[in-house]
Parts: structure tokens; C-alpha cells; sequence
């Protein structure tokens, strides 16, 4: 069951967090086990530690605290110390970030405000358990963040997509080989994707015995553990039969995995994989934006609310915990509605003569 994967993910994405967190000072447990109480994600939780090990990290190279034992040192002795100058000083090295190659880059406003939320929060929960005195929490201005272009893809976009997936045109013999056989993989992802809406890890983590041919559903683990049955149309569902009946098995190679969807090197597919297929597709289609499984997901349900206006609907069908959620998201981006608006406001003016 996907559940099984799901879990396994959880695990390691604790087993990491722990990692993270014992390279901080011994204080700081207590903030993240408060963390895991209230039932934060841990992959949430994983952010924290990174975002709060980049706050220490700075600090250890601060003149008062080069020759302090900040490991076990109490939060009062830490955080007491530290005016609104000092917080200044560090926010302001939120503005960059360095690469994989150590090459300086200007950090986005979202990153910066969830380090910034990241450090309120651990001076709200010492100065409220009262280990602290000084709460310079409200210091900590968060950024403006604009709001992002959604992209989505109409119909006539997410064919050519779709299409790409069996053109071969300027492939060698070799690379014709290799990609007959992920092929009718690469499509039955992109299928599921934009006739279900469901998200990445969802599709990542689903099973093969997850799949109801009778009812034509699929069930999936949701954000939060949540086990949810989504209905695949028939064309969906083609391309799922059409990739279990050739290409798992022949991935597989005799190896064992309940996974749904198999990588080339016989294992279950990760994110990462599914993530670059999609832009490799993308590419070769000529979409000239930034298309990943999330605009496939907001493809689906930008469709769904086109042809039907019902933003409850489309809320349930992205399992969204709020329809005010989708309606942020989907109703004020609509392509069609908009259409309908400007068409609307052309009675304003009337004909005549210039």
C-alpha cells in the first residue's frame, strides 16, 4: 500500500531531522519536540532545523560567541544576549544564499520569510516557557511576498505534451531503444497527473494494488496520511493498462517492488525522476514556461473549474482542507472567467461614430 511508503518517508525524513538537530544547541530539542507535538509534518520540521542550524551557524562566528560553548549553552545565555542590531545584522544575510558551487545568489522573498518565521518562532516558544526574557520576535519584519504567476496549460498545450512522449523524431537508434521503454511509463504519469490532479508524492508513493480496475479509482495517500480514492476516466485508465501491461515488468526485471511506477534502475520512481521527465517533455514540446507536476496538477483543476464553475468541486478533488484555499488559487485565474469579463465590459461602450 502507498501507506507503506508513505510512512518510510516519514522516517527518514525524521531520521534526517534528528541529524540536523543535534548539530544545535542542546536548548533547542525542547522547541523541536514542541514541534512534533503540535503533529507538524516533518518535513516541515526538517526546515526548521536547516533554517535554525544557518542561525547558529552565524552566530558561532559572532565576536561574543567565537569562544562560547553554544551547545550547551541555556537559551537565555544565547538569546538574551542578542539586541535588535544583532537581529538586523543577521536578517540582512537572508538576502543571499551560496549554491551547490558556492556561487552567491539573491535569495526569493519566500525563502527569506520562512528562515525569519523560522527564528520568531523559536523566540516565541523560550520567551513563553519563560526561558527567555526579551522577545525580539516582533523585530523580525517578514517580506513582502508577491503573488506568483500561476501556470497552467489549456487543452491544445497539454496534448502537445502529452503527443511528445512518442515522438522520436531525431533520436538515435540507441536513444529510440532507451525511451521505448519508459515511453508508455512517461505517458501514464502525464495522464494521471492531468486527469486526476493529484500531487507528485501522491503519485510517487502510490502501489500497484492501490489501483481498483472494477470501480476504475486509485487510492492515494494525501498530505497528512490521509487515505483518499480518486476515479480515473477511461482514457486514464487506458494509459495505465497500456504501461502494466509492457513496460513495468520489463523495468522491474525480475525484481520485486509493490510500486506503481518504476524507474530504469528497477525501483520505485522518485520525485526528483518525475520532476525531470516532465521538463525534458516540456522542452521538446516548445512550452517556453516552467512546467512541473504542479502545473499539471493546476492544469487539471484550472480545467475542471473552466467547465464547470464549481469551486467546491474542484476543492475536494485536490483534497484542499479549504475551499477559500482553491478559490485563492483557482477562481481569480481562470482563463475562461476572464474571457467572459472582458466580453462583459464591452457593453460599456457604445457604437458610434469617431
Amino acid at each position: 500500500m502507498a501507506e507503506q511508503y508513505q510512512n518510510d518517508l516519514q522516517i527518514e525524513l525524521d531520521l534526517k531531522a534528528k541529524d540536523v538537530i543535534n548539530t544545535l544547541p542542546d536548548f533547542s530539542k525542547k522547541f523541536f519536540n514542541h514541534l512534533k507535538n503540535k503533529n507538524m509534518s516533518q518535513r516541515t520540521r526538517l526546515q526548521y532545523a536547516y533554517d535554525m542550524r544557518r542561525f547558529f551557524d552565524w552566530l558561532s562566528n559572532q565576536a561574543g560567541f567565537k569562544n562560547v560553548n553554544i551547545l550547551t549553552s541555556t537559551a537565555s545565555e544565547i538569546l538574551d544576549k542578542l539586541n535588535y542590531d544583532d537581529i538586523q545584522e543577521y536578517l540582512e544575510t537572508l538576502d543571499y544564499y551560496e549554491d551547490a558551487d558556492g556561487n552567491k545568489k539573491i535569495s526569493s522573498p519566500s525563502a527569506k520569510a520562512r528562515k525569519i518565521s523560522s527564528l520568531r518562532s523559536f523566540y516565541k516558544f523560550y520567551f513563553k516557557i519563560h526561558e527567555i526574557n526579551n522577545n525580539l520576535a516582533d523585530l523580525m519584519e517578514l517580506p513582502k511576498i508577491p503573488d506568483k504567476s500561476i501556470i497552467t496549460m489549456d487543452s491544445s498545450q497539454s496534448n502537445r505534451l502529452l503527443n511528445i512522449v512518442f515522438d522520436t523524431t531525431g533520436m538515435s537508434n540507441a536513444e529510440i531503444i532507451r525511451h521505448d521503454k519508459v515511453a508508455k511509463r512517461d505517458y501514464a504519469i502525464m495522464m494521471l497527473f492531468l486527469g486526476t490532479g493529484i500531487r507528485v508524492s501522491e503519485l510517487v508513493g502510490a502501489d500497484l494494488n492501490d489501483i481498483d480496475f472494477h470501480n476504475a479509482s486509485l487510492l492515494v495517500t494525501r498530505k497528512g496520511g490521509d487515505q483518499d480514492e480518486v476515479f480515473l476516466n477511461a482514457q486514464v485508465l487506458s494509459a495505465l493498462e497500456d504501461y502494466l501491461e509492457s513496460d513495468r515488468d520489463a523495468l522491474l526485471k525480475d525484481n520485486d517492488s509493490p510500486a506503481l511506477f518504476i524507474s530504469m534502475h528497477s525501483k520505485r520512481i522518485s520525485v526528483r525522476n518525475v520532476e525531470m521527465l516532465i521538463k525534458t517533455y516540456a522542452q521538446k514540446a516548445g512550452l517556453n514556461f516552467k512546467i512541473t507536476p504542479h502545473a499539471l496538477r493546476r492544469s487539471f483543476a484550472s480545467y475542471v473549474y473552466d467547465n464547470t464553475g464549481d469551486i467546491s468541486l474542484v476543492a475536494e478533488a485536490l483534497h484542499h482542507s479549504s475551499v477559500e484555499t482553491t478559490r485563492k488559487h483557482y477562481a481569480n485565474m481562470s482563463r475562461e472567467h476572464k474571457k467572459i469579463a472582458s466580453e462583459v465590459v464591452a457593453g460599456m461602450f457604445k457604437k458610434g461614430k469617431r
